[in-house]
């Protein structure tokens, strides 16, 4: 019966599988290391028992010398291998000095082995008459004399063992109980192993090679716990697996409520800007371009709205406009809201001319202004809502959809100037004038930092041609535009926020030629104030900055402010100006009789003088009565107030005041506006 070969070459064939699985284990780069290191250390113990089976084979010629120097070459290989995987094995932060020595001390004991006539532990080895075991299997034997050098190999073992025991009690300390057990017990069976079979090389009659089988018990116990270790991390793993497929599903969820937030509106749930934009570009990238157009929908009076019932209300305004102007468009159509009460559509017309398109983007245009016109039942209130919109063909812009936003603006800024309740279509005469708007805003800014603004004055008499007053004029020759009309530009700076600034700027101006002009009688300089400056917060403190500035006087000084002025905060207005009358200053009201103003309104205002408006001087003896004018005059009478007629340009108009009683003529006929030089020069 043949037992013990077939148990080492059955030996064998695990530690060459436990370390051919081991060399494909491992999931991080600290486990590849120890699978790798243990892996190879099963490699050299499988090749260790091989060759210890093949040395106890009775197979006659066997070169039993040879391979008893091959079996000491692998042992001088296996060491190092434990060396690096125990290690490893017992987490020793630096293991790489531990392993260099196992490899340099083994690494010599080999080159000695081999350079040597005989193995490293017999200096002459011979074959014994096989040994025949109790059940009748042979087995070879070898014997000689130990070799000189052995007790330094048995030293360097040794070594070894005291190590891997001092790593074995670093793990029970750590607590690892899980990994020393398997490692003790290995060690305390491969010690004893080891310990007996040397003893029996000593004797004349050696019996069984025991020294391989232990590492066949290392390789099943430690490949036990790798395996254990290797299924927790593979559970582990997969847990991780799940909670990073958890998680990556709430990364596409958030990503997919963050674009969502990103491209369409909170409120009425529309594409917003950045997708309207995105799909503008799509559209215009398209060949051939498809005939249709960008609408820009305003309704109006929705801040009205939104104040006076609240903006829960206001929000249920908006989600119904979205949802009325999406009914209203078909196919490839959409609606997108653009900012506030501000809706975009874009429209598809079947169209193959762009004459034929356009009259067909306006008519759809048209069927939106209409889905818009019928009454809105919001809650408990209904509310009718006009709209202002501004249309431009997809062909206009040149392919690029900031440019067919910005022009659709400008057709709807051209709809609300002319007061249109229609769609209006850009035409490139609108975006010369946006683009004029433009420069002007900008230019203004420097205009205003650099004093390139100025003022000229026009006089203003009395019933005897003597001179009264005069009103301060604003002037900006532009390098582009020659001349702008103060009516546009100063429109333009309160629109930009740069009326605070053009503000000061013509009060220190007007107050600077009021300081070199001779005083003369009751003259005053009148200067314009707009509603904007009024209103400001801090305007009764930068009038009174500005006089001590020019050291004037303010009772030369006329303020003239609108009626518009009016129909706001009237105590805030009132407070205000009756603080500049308690200092001198007086109020005019300019252009009356084409506003707000009211009898009652004026008699609380701290007002001394009427100014009627050019408009009813120049149409006096041709569509308005003179009675009218007449009338004016007479309520400034009665109001004792002062009554300067402006716009006088021909001497019927001005003896038709004289007679009327008008205290003061301005115009034309008078003098046409002058520079601060030549209104000194009249004064002397």
């Amino acid at each position: 019966m043949i037992i013990w070969l077939p148990v080492l070459w059955i030996a064998t064939g695990v530690c060459l599988f436990a370390g051919m699985h081991f060399l494909r284990a491992g999931h991080t780069q600290e486990d590849v290391r120890l699978f790798h290191a243990f892996g190879i250390l099963c490699l050299a113990v499988a090749a260790y028992i091989g060759v210890s089976a093949l040395l106890q084979a009775p197979v006659a010629g066997t070169p039993s010398v040879r391979l008893e120097r091959l079996h000491i070459t692998i042992l001088c290989l296996v060491f190092p291998a434990a060396v690096w995987f125990m290690a490893l094995y017992s987490r020793l932060q630096r293991w790489q000095p531990w392993v260099l020595a196992s490899v340099a001390v083994f690494g010599a004991l080999l080159g000695l082995n081999l350079a040597g006539p005989h193995s490293l532990l017999l200096a002459e080895a011979r074959p014994l008459a096989p040994m025949v075991l109790p059940w009748g299997e042979r087995v070879a034997q070898i014997t000689g004399i130990t070799a000189p050098l052995a007790p330094a190999f048995y030293a360097a073992t040794l070594g070894v063992f005291c190590w891997a025991f001092w790593r074995c009690l670093a793990l029970w300390k750590r607590g690892d109980a899980t990994r020393a057990r398997p490692l003790a017990a290995y060690l305390i069976l491969q010690l004893a192993a080891t310990g007996y079979s040397e003893y029996t090389m000593l004797r004349p009659r050696p019996t069984l090679d025991w020294d391989a089988l232990p590492f066949l018990v290392l390789v099943l116990l430690l490949s036990r716990t790798l395996n254990l270790e290797l299924r927790s991390y593979a559970v582990a793993l997969d847990a991780s697996n799940a909670a990073l497929r958890e998680e990556n599903g709430l990364r596409d969820r958030a990503e997919a409520k963050l674009r969502q937030m990103a491209y369409n509106d909170a409120i009425s749930g529309l594409p917003n800007r950045h997708a309207l934009s995105d799909r503008l570009a799509a559209i215009l990238a398209t060949a051939p371009l498809p005939h249709g157009a960008l609408v820009v929908i305003d309704p109006q009076r929705f801040e009205v709205i939104n104040h006076a019932l609240g903006h829960r209300t206001g929000d249920l305004l908006i989600r119904e406009l979205g949802n009325r102007l999406s009914r209203a468009v078909a196919g490839k159509e959409f609606v997108a809201r653009l900012s506030g009460d501000e809706f975009a559509a874009v429209l598809f017309v079947p169209a193959t001319d762009a004459a034929t398109a356009l009259a067909q983007a306006l008519h759809r245009a048209e069927e939106l202004h209409e889905a818009l016109a019928h009454p809105w039942q919001v809650g408990a209130s209904t509310l009718s809502i006009n709209t202002h919109m501004g249309l431009v063909m997809f062909d206009e812009a040149g392919g690029n959809g900031d440019t067919l936003l910005r022009q659709a603006y400008a057709a709807l800024h051209a709809a609300k100037a002319a007061g249109r309740n229609e769609p209006t279509a850009f035409t490139q005469a609108m975006q010369a004038q946006a683009e004029r708007r433009m420069r002007i805003e900008v230019d203004l800014h420097a205009a205003i930092a650099n004093q390139q603004l100025h003022l000229v004055y026009q006089p203003q008499v009395d019933r005897g041609g003597s001179l009264v007053g005069a009103e301060a004029l604003l002037r900006w020759d532009h390098p582009a535009y020659g001349t702008v009309n103060p009516a546009e530009f100063v429109a333009i700076a309160e629109d930009s926020g740069q009326m605070p600034a053009l503000g000061l700027l013509v009060l220190r101006m007007a107050f600077s030629t009021l300081a070199r002009l001779p005083s003369r009688g009751s003259f005053r300089l009148s200067i314009n104030v707009s509603p904007w400056q009024l209103f400001l917060a801090d305007f009764l403190e930068t009038m009174q900055m500005a006089i001590r500035e020019a050291a004037v006087d303010p009772r030369r000084v006329m303020l003239e402010i609108t009626e518009t002025a009016l129909i706001h905060d009237i105590p805030d207005a009132v407070a205000k100006l009756q603080a500049l009358v308690a200092i001198g200053i007086q109020v005019s009201i300019d252009d009356f009789g084409t506003g707000y103003a009211s009898v009652a309104r004026l008699k609380t205002l701290p007002v001394h003088e009427l100014k009627i408006d050019q408009a009813f001087i120049r149409d006096m003896s041709v569509t308005t009565p003179d009675r009218f004018v007449a009338a004016l005059i007479g309520l400034g009478d009665a109001m004792h107030l002062r009554v300067v007629a402006e716009g006088v340009e021909r001497e019927d108009q001005r003896d038709a005041l004289i007679r009327m009683g008008c205290d003061a003529l301005q115009g034309y006929l008078i003098s046409r506006p002058i520079p601060a030089d030549a209104l000194a020069e009249w004064m002397q």
